[in-house]
């Protein structure tokens, strides 16, 4: 049963990182209530549980029958399996909120290539509940200060999240990353039609941190 709970709350934790994403920072977090973009009705308790509503309503608006991205329910089961994982100690409560991040900046990226600092800010904080900030960290803060006003090939926003990443892994497995992210990211770039176009690279920093820590 305990477990149960343990996976709806991370689902839920999921369910509200999806209204983050979808309103912020356009739009209020707290109001209005949550709602069908489509046909703007206010969705009761039996619309928002998270993944059964969806199951239930086959991903669809109940009243207008709007399909709902299925993202959602993506991010719902991705967000309760997390919080499995911690809750039997198969990953750690710093490498947890990393995950969370990771998956929240992930979708920002996608979309618009966005880094939404104030995201980043909240979740790098939680981090000193667990680590001091260390050395490694500060040299990513240091060369995201210069990307924000240096023509560099890679974002700030990736710098960033290289600094968080670096609360959970050390400089050989940073190392790693790197080249397993660079390695992707290049890829997906040549198998584009239009190369010249940049890419949202947080996904790919975000993909080889969970490489690197099944291989952990």
């Amino acid at each position: 049963m305990k477990t149960i709970l343990i996976f709806f709350l991370g689902a839920s934790l999921g369910s509200f990182l999806g209204l983050v994403f979808d309103r912020f920072p356009e739009k209020s977090i707290l109001f209005p209530r949550s709602h069908c973009n489509h046909c703007k009705k206010i969705l009761t308790v039996r619309d928002l549980i998270p993944i059964f509503s969806q199951l239930i309503n086959g991903s669809c608006c109940r009243f207008c029958h709007a399909k709902f991205p299925l993202w959602y329910a993506g991010l719902e089961l991705t967000s309760g399996l997390v919080a499995l994982a911690c809750y039997t100690d198969i990953i750690s409560p710093t490498q947890t909120i990393l995950i969370y991040l990771g998956l929240i900046l992930t979708l920002y990226d996608l979309k618009e290539q966005a880094y939404p600092l104030c995201i980043w800010l909240i979740g790098t904080n939680l981090l000193f509940f667990f680590h001091p900030i260390n050395q490694i960290s500060l040299f990513f803060l240091f060369l995201a200060l210069l990307a924000t006003f240096l023509p560099l090939k890679i974002g700030n926003g990736d710098f960033l999240f290289l600094a968080s990443l670096s609360f959970s892994l050390n400089l050989y497995q940073l190392l790693y990353l790197l080249q397993l992210a660079s390695i992707l990211g290049i890829t997906y770039s040549l198998s584009r039609k239009n190369q010249q176009d940049s890419i949202a690279f947080v996904p790919f920093l975000f993909l080889a941190y969970l490489v690197v820590l099944w291989l952990s």
